[in-house]
């Protein structure tokens, strides 16, 4: 018995038929997005006064009207049902969450304070890298507050630039900048878009001749 025992246990451990090779399983990387542009001009909002839950309702309403991507028979109602069912918010606590993070560039970060703030001038941009889908429409809800524009005379309002971008060069004006005048304190606008495809679609927001701080970013998503 005991010889027979002493020959199992070699055949287990030489024989590939008894003995599996234990491998590390480790994490992987997921694989990058690619990165896409939007399938029709974005639509800014601002009006010195907050976005209300309407206007965002016609944003996505306006922006799946001209998506290259919408159904034959024309962009779908977007109901107030259908506005809630997804939606994050970034702030400068929480600068990721699932589907969408952003990428501070020449910012000064205080997280004891709660404080992201960007100077004035072209090194000086936050990015926010949205996770989209095919026939969907969103809307970006963003608060900033205006702390004073250096290079203009006191209490005049300088500009703020939105723009995306593909990876390649405007086809039809669609990656172009899009600016508004924001004056000191605090602001609020809206910027709605349909991506031409699934990926990442990156927004870009800073200002020549302003210092500003951002606050909050919500982001909505309604299918279509």
């Amino acid at each position: 018995m005991k010889i027979l025992t002493t020959l199992l246990v070699a055949v287990a451990l030489f024989s590939p038929a008894f003995a599996q090779k234990i491998t590390f399983q480790g994490t992987h990387p997921k694989p990058k997005l690619a990165t896409v542009a939007p399938a029709a001009k974005p639509v800014l909002l601002h009006t010195g006064k907050p976005i209300t839950p309407d206007q965002k309702r016609q944003l996505m309403a306006t922006v799946t009207k001209g998506s290259a991507t919408r159904p034959p028979m024309g962009a779908a109602k977007v109901s107030n049902s259908v506005l809630s069912a997804e939606l994050n918010l970034l702030t400068p606590d929480q600068l990721y969450v699932n589907g969408a993070y952003i990428d501070a560039f020449g910012a000064r970060i205080d997280q004891f304070d709660g404080v992201l703030s960007f100077p004035a001038g072209p090194t000086s941009s936050m990015v926010l890298n949205i996770t989209v889908k095919a026939n969907t429409a969103y809307t970006l809800l963003i608060k900033m507050d205006i702390q004073g524009a250096l290079l203009l005379p006191p209490n005049t309002p300088g500009g703020i630039i939105i723009s995306t971008y593909s990876g390649a060069k405007s086809v039809g004006g669609l990656n172009a900048p899009q600016t508004f005048n924001a004056p000191q304190g605090e602001n609020e606008f809206a910027y709605s878009f349909v991506a031409n495809s699934a990926g990442n679609l990156p927004i870009t927001i800073s200002s020549p001749d302003l210092g500003w701080s951002f606050e909050s970013c919500e982001i909505t998503s309604a299918p279509f």
